[in-house]
């Protein structure tokens, strides 16, 4: 392998270029580490007061420089095709590849701002559906709930022959007909009808209350929570 020796070259730059390019491989990275050497710091200032220094740092885009074009096989012949001096063409080879970085950062925000917009957008959806889905599932399940007493009431009231205050809790709870109503229909025209099916019905309200907290303890409801967990069974069935 031959080693090249920069101060046997001759002073003229080009020249020196001309004679260490002809000795082949060898001769071109000695050419290519002497520029980084002799134009790094140049180029560095250059750097420092660009609009790229505000996605990479000047040492940054300097190296960046040297490794994508200074070392590439194709540079001098380029260089040579300019008809540029040496520090010219390294300075508008920076300047290009600096105004490269900057258009690709750019536009890389730009889809990042629109993926994170997104992503926001999506986010929201996601949390807005999977909340009207639970207010969903709990609507249902409230109304199994208090299907579910409904039902061990009603048993209550026939085992205990008492199917009438049943069925006046059926009329005015579930179908809201009115205390005069309910009694017109049995025939009931005592002046405290209305009253006796108010007491009557009433009193099934605290046994269904009482009836979803044995329900909602059956589930795994502490006690502690269970009037919390009563107040969103009476919401969910409100819509």
């Amino acid at each position: 392998m031959n080693h090249v020796v920069f101060n046997s070259f001759p002073s003229t730059h080009a020249t020196w270029i001309d004679l260490t390019l002809a000795q082949g491989g060898d001769g071109v990275r000695a050419v290519q580490r002497h520029l980084m050497e002799r134009y790094r710091d140049a180029l560095l200032a250059y750097a420092s007061v660009l609009p790229a220094r505000s996605v990479a740092e000047p040492a940054d885009l300097v190296a960046g420089f040297f490794a994508r074009r200074v070392g590439s096989d194709g540079f001098i012949d380029a260089w040579r095709a300019s008809g540029l001096p040496m520090h010219r063409y390294l300075m508008n080879g920076l300047s290009l590849d600096a105004r490269t970085l900057l258009r690709s950062e750019r536009r890389e925000a730009v889809r990042r701002k629109r993926y994170a917009m997104l992503e926001a957008v999506e986010a929201h959806t996601r949390a807005r559906r999977e909340a009207d889905a639970e207010v969903r599932f709990e609507r249902v399940w409230a109304r199994a709930m208090v299907g579910e007493a409904c039902e061990r009431l009603r048993v209550e009231c026939e085992r205990a022959n008492d199917a009438a205050s049943w069925e006046s809790f059926e009329a005015h709870v579930m179908r809201g007909a009115s205390y005069a109503a309910i009694a017109r229909a049995r025939g009931d025209h005592a002046s405290n009808a209305e009253e006796r099916l108010a007491v009557a019905v009433r009193r099934l309200l605290r046994r269904m209350r009482a009836t979803l907290r044995e329900l909602l303890q059956e589930e795994g409801v502490a006690e502690d929570e269970l009037d919390r967990e009563l107040r969103l069974v009476s919401a969910r069935l409100r819509g």
